[in-house]
């Protein structure tokens, strides 16, 4: 799987002080929702187990395993003027 961050989201995790980034399932549960796109948090899981680590460009992601491999997986900022925070793009 290749994983790409874009020149914001690098900067923004870098500037947390963290190296590696989180792409987490969102467990939901909904008669009237599809499926969730993965929640994005900038550090290392507290419990790795379950994650599988890929190196990208001096980062390290932690891929949840409750996800379906992307051959592409790009992570952006999204900025709301006062928060910020990191997404996938384009998620179906």
């Amino acid at each position: 799987m290749e994983i790409r961050l874009t020149p914001a989201a690098r900067e923004f995790v870098f500037a947390q002080g963290e190296s590696a980034i989180t792409v987490s399932s969102l467990l939901f549960s909904s008669c009237c929702s599809g499926p969730l796109p993965p929640e994005v948090k900038p550090g290392a899981p507290a419990d790795a187990s379950g994650f599988t680590p890929f190196t990208s460009s001096g980062l390290t992601v932690y891929y949840d395993s409750l996800l379906e491999p992307r051959p592409q997986l790009t992570v952006a900022l999204r900025d709301y003027g006062s928060y910020r925070e990191l997404v996938v793009q384009d998620w179906e």
